[in-house]
Parts: C-alpha cells; structure tokens; sequence
C-alpha cells in the first residue's frame, strides 16, 4: 500500500525545462536541474525506510522548519536519490540536527563553511559513493552526486537556508552544492571512521563534517614518511585558519584525507592511529613571529602562545581525523578545515524493522520472480537487526532445462532486491546463493 502523502501538490506540464524554469522562479532549486518530485517517485522513496511519512526528523536551520522524512523524501527525489540511499539522508538529517553540530549558527554565519557527509559501510559500492579517484569531485557516482545534494536542499526548502538572506556566508563553496563521499575502507591500515565513532563494519554510517573547503597539498620531496607528516601538519596549522581565531583550540575537527599509498606509509611509521594523530598534533603550530606584531599581540591575550614561543593549533589530537580515500596518484592530500564551532557527527541508517508476515509475503512476492521458470527461492537467514537476507536460489537438477533457463543470480539480485526492500520498507543487505555458481 502506497504511502499518504500530505504535502500541498503544484500541477504542471510534463516538461522537464518548464518544472527547471519553476524550480529557479520559486527558488526551490540549487541552480541545477531537478527531477519532478512525483507521488511516485516520493512514495518509492518513502518505501525504503521503517520510519512513518510523517515521522519529525527535527528543525532544520535557521527557519526552524520541521523536516518530516516525507519532506525529506521530496528532496530526496529532487536530486535524484535512488531508494536504497534514502536511509543516509535521514542520517545525515539526524546527525545535523543534534545540538552538538551547531547547524543554526553553521547555516548563518559568513563563513564557507557547510556540511560534508563521509560514509562508511557495506553499501558503498551499490550505492555509488565514490572513496577512490576524484571522490572529492568528478567521480561522478550517483549517491555522492545525490545524497549530500539532497541534504543541501532540505536546508534550502525546509530549513530556509539562502545566501544573502537567511545566510550571511561571503563566498559560500562548491559543497553547498553538496558532498559527499566514502571511505576506502579496503585500503585503509586503521579502524574506519565510523569504528572510531562506535559503530561497526556491518552498518552503514555517514558522519557530518563543518568543512571550510578542500585545502589541496602535494608532495614528492620526502622520502621519510615522518617527514611528510610534519609538513602535512604545517600545512594544517596556517596562520589564518579559523583556530587561531578562537580562545583556545580545544573545538572542532579536521579532516584528513589521505590517499592510500601514503597511509601506507604512515602505518609503516607509527604503530597506531593514535600515535600518527599525536604527532600531527605535535607539530601542527607555527612560531608566533610568523605573525605581525599586532597579531602576536592578540594571540599571547588570548593566551594561545606557550613557553616556547608556538601557537598550537589544537589541543587533542583526535580533532585531527585521518581519512582513507582518494586514487593511488600518491602525490596529494586534502584537508577539510574546521569552522571550529561545529563538532562533528555520526548516525547510523535505521534497521528495518520486520515482522514475520512481512517476511513472509515479500518472499512469496520474490518467488514469483522465479517459480515460473520452474526455480524457487529457499530462506537461508534475516535478520532484522543488521536487515540482512540470505537466500539460496533452488534451480532443481543443474543440467536440467530448469536449471539452465533460470536468469543468473547476478541478474537475479537486483530484482529481488527490490522486491524485498519495498515490502520490509527499508534498504537491506541482499545475498543471493546461485548453486550453479562455484
């Protein structure tokens, strides 16, 4: 049964440049085309998530609008989110709003500053969130090309967030777009992001990050990889960062994005994360003559200056937060430089949430698929805590026609997919055994 939606509804023609031309005329949109946000699309949305249609997500900045998941669902559909990646928006929507991330002063200030989305989890691939080459931009994945835009466009439709306006922000930046982008996990010597937040491999977890811009480094001049990370760390702490605005630098974090060949390098060097994170911490300060007198000045008030003449750009070195990603070019880095005023956050998608006849009328709704090539679909596992599904695809005698005229599990999967997440209403981890597969 399809959801009952109470939005209000605007009628026009099916032309995709009329609802583009409405969209930049009533400000809903980002600039860029929009999909239409149908009753269709909206409720496919909707059917991919335990959570009811008119569920309060929270308030989103600086208007305070309430951000129900079928509002969500709407923006959702705007940017081209497919159903399986709509749980990560309501994540990422759940993470924003928690007082800790700061959202209303974010979304007013005259920073850059806007909220990134690192993801983790088994869902990366399927969902197209690019974690290798031009992950920051030009991977062109559809999840990271759509799930931080339809971040971005909450805060603009529900939250009422407008440069210029609402919004103070001088120069904005390409994310409030929006961003996002995975973890190479598969490559990366250390616990994920989303490990060092709590959580385990087996959820899928985005986690806000204030981010002020993508700050690009580059090196082929060190050979020592110590070396390399006391430059990384100079480079961290330039003298105009935010945090040498502040009183102290006990606030924020900043993202670390590292390619995979350098971590490599790293781990080799420093026997643990944390070890690594303490030395960019202890070389991320710049002596206070870099500074002009009238600056040092203001800096010793503050009393940022210690014994030895450094101003410290941070106080504990987890505000510095390494993350795996990018192609195996080995030359370059990326920091995301902290607003300070933000901490970040993590949320984890909803679990589906099934009962034993929902189970079972999606199963009988998936054997269809392939009961009429003479097949059936035998339950290994589900488990409704991790929404994970393994099933075993009987095909009878494998020389058999049966058994030769079935599609192959591969091509099967999706379908089935489908199926089972529009009936248990919510995304799932579908593993689809094909006996005739070795």
């Amino acid at each position: 049964m399809s959801a009952e939606l109470t939005s209000p509804t605007v009628e026009i023609e099916d032309d995709p440049e009329a609802f583009y031309e409405l969209s930049l005329a009533e400000g809903w949109g980002d600039g860029a085309p929009l999909l239409p946000p149908t009753d269709a699309r909206v409720e496919t949305l909707l059917a991919a998530t335990p959570l009811a249609p008119t569920h309060a997500i929270g308030k989103l900045p600086p208007r305070h609008g309430t951000a129900t998941v079928e509002l969500a669902a709407i923006n959702a559909a705007m940017a081209g989110v497919e159903p399986d990646a709509f749980p990560l928006v309501i994540a990422a929507l759940e993470a924003l709003v928690r007082p800790e991330f700061n959202a209303i002063a974010l979304s007013t200030t005259t920073s850059s500053v806007h909220p990134v989305l690192i993801v983790n989890g088994p869902s990366r691939d399927k969902l197209r969130i690019d974690y290798q080459a031009g992950c920051l931009g030009g991977a062109a994945g559809r999840g990271s090309m759509t799930i931080g835009r339809a971040v971005s466009l909450c805060l603009r439709n529900v939250g009422g967030q407008r440069a210029g306006a609402t919004s103070r922000t001088v120069f904005g930046q390409p994310a409030r777009f929006g961003q996002c982008f995975a973890e190479w996990e598969e490559r990366s010597p250390w616990p994920t992001l989303a490990e060092r937040q709590g959580f385990g491999r087996e959820q899928d977890v985005v986690t806000l990050h204030g981010s002020k811009g993508d700050f690009p480094v580059a090196d082929t001049n060190n050979d020592d990889p110590r070396d390399l990370a006391c430059m990384l760390a100079k480079c961290i702490s330039y003298p105009l960062s935010n945090y040498y605005l502040e009183l102290t630098g006990d606030c924020g974090q900043i993202v670390v994005v590292i390619n995979p060949m350098w971590a490599e390098r790293f781990a080799k060097a420093f026997e643990s994360l944390a070890s690594f994170q303490e030395y960019l911490r202890e070389h991320a300060w710049q002596p206070i003559e870099l500074w002009r007198p009238a600056n040092q000045e203001v800096l010793r008030r503050k009393n940022r200056v210690d014994a030895h003449g450094r101003v410290y750009l941070v106080n504990r070195p987890e505000q510095l937060v390494p993350v795996v990603a990018g192609g195996l070019g080995s030359l370059h880095a990326m920091f995301l430089p902290s607003w300070c005023q933000s901490e970040m956050q993590s949320a984890a998608v909803h679990a589906a949430s099934w009962t034993a006849d929902m189970l079972d009328a999606a199963l009988d709704e998936a054997r269809a698929l392939v009961r009429s090539d003479g097949a059936d679909l035998l339950l290994v596992e589900a488990d409704p805590a991790t929404a994970r599904v393994v099933l075993r695809l009987d095909v009878g005698d494998e020389t058999c026609a049966t058994g030769s005229c079935v599609m192959p599990g591969d091509a099967l999967r999706p379908l089935i997919a489908d199926v089972l997440s529009r009936r248990l209403r919510g995304a799932l981890h579908l593993r689809l055994i094909d006996p005739r597969v070795g």
